[in-house]
């Protein structure tokens, strides 16, 4: 019974510590690809857009919205589109927030500190939470908000993308662990 307690513990602790690995990759890498009508190259991520020229030429025009940097056009707001501007923008600190979270819920696991599952469960869970918020926000918001992708459509699938749905699912997996009791010995 005291194996079967210290396995699960372990692999909830596992899986919130490859959630923290999974949302900062996430955070660093593309989500999503489209090519424009003139065969420009574009490139989504949580912080900013990147434009390829035409053919694969060298030139590449990048922009930031966290921290805010490069060609401000490429990451303006679509006309009408600034509450989706927004959301897209509110994406990136939501997923910081969910990796930090994910941190602190795995030094909560190791050191079983609250020791009641219902605490135990609830950070996970908000990072699960936290992190489904973050993809629909840049998912949603990209296309509506952004003006450099009006006539272009992103294809979400890249590394960054499939990285934060795998944090989701894994700290929803911790949350799961954590939340769920421990068979009684009359249980068995």
């Amino acid at each position: 019974m005291v194996r079967e307690r210290r396995g699960r513990r372990i692999l909830g602790a596992v899986a919130i510590f490859l959630t923290a690995i999974a949302l900062q990759q996430a955070c660093t890498r593309a989500w999503g690809q489209g090519t424009g009508p003139d065969g420009s190259h574009y490139e989504l991520s949580v912080v900013g857009l990147s434009r390829s020229a035409p053919g694969g030429g060298p030139l590449r025009t990048d922009c930031r919205w966290w921290p805010r940097y490069g060609d401000a056009t490429l990451c303006g707001a679509r006309a009408g589109g600034e509450t989706p501007y927004g959301r897209l923008r509110l994406a990136y600190p939501l997923l910081q927030v969910a990796l930090w979270l994910a941190v602190a819920s795995l030094l909560l696991q190791t050191l079983r500190v609250p020791r009641h599952r219902l605490w135990q469960g609830a950070a996970p869970a908000a990072v699960s939470a936290m992190t489904i918020t973050g993809i629909l926000f840049v998912m949603r918001a990209a296309q509506q908000g952004l003006g450099a992708l009006d006539q272009v459509t992103i294809q979400f699938g890249s590394r960054g993308f499939v990285l934060a749905v795998v944090a989701a699912l894994l700290s929803a997996f911790s949350a799961i662990v954590a939340f769920t009791p421990e068979p009684s010995a009359s249980d068995r």
